[in-house]
């Protein structure tokens, strides 16, 4: 990329920690054209990966949970937030066994996204989780109450064409896991990053 694009950071003012989950900034930046911007806003959330389970039957597992910043029930996906320097794979095993008491011989890193290019947000990693067998009933009970569901290829289809995924995020990583599947459900390829 040209480095004429490139903005240039003046100052860096925190306006709101509600840490451990978000803080607020806001930034002042010097724009290409010589423009100055005294406000623009970069909200931080921990990185985090989200858990796309699937069983032996080549089966999604999805959460129906009610999530409060869409003021509506959603299909989702066990996620958490990254903890302490942990590697993806740790992380992928903590919020496992912490929201459903498994774990697993079978943990891949499908693909990493910025949430927002515009505020950041955080990265969010989305992990193929296969080779599930039960070790404990859950660490923790989520506050949404996820209702846990197995859905089929065409029971995804049919669900981000009916909208039930309302995040872009949860539709997102259900479009990715579609996509890394063939006709027979197996794996086509799986890349972490490129």
């Amino acid at each position: 990329m040209s480095s004429s694009k490139i903005w240039k950071l003046l100052c860096r003012n925190k306006v709101y920690d509600g840490s451990p989950f978000i803080k607020i900034f806001k930034d002042k930046v010097k724009l290409p054209s010589g423009c100055i911007i005294d406000d623009y806003h970069r909200i931080e959330v921990n990185n985090a990966v989200m858990l796309l389970i699937e069983n032996d039957n080549n089966e999604l597992l999805v959460y129906e949970e009610y999530r409060h910043g869409i003021g509506e029930v959603s299909y989702t996906f066990p996620a958490g937030g990254i903890e302490n320097n942990e590697t993806l794979d740790i992380a992928a095993a903590r919020e496992a066994h912490e929201e459903l008491g498994i774990s697993f011989n079978d943990c891949k890193l499908l693909k990493s996204y910025i949430v927002s290019g515009s505020y950041m947000f955080s990265e969010l990693n989305m992990m193929s989780i296969k080779n599930i067998f039960k070790i404990s009933e859950p660490n923790e009970k989520d506050i949404e109450n996820p209702e846990v569901l197995w859905l089929s290829k065409k029971d995804v289809k049919d669900a981000i064409s009916n909208h039930k995924f309302k995040g872009l995020t949860y539709a997102t990583a259900a479009l990715l896991w579609l996509f890394y599947k063939d006709e027979n459900g197996e794996d086509t390829f799986l890349i972490a990053e490129g």
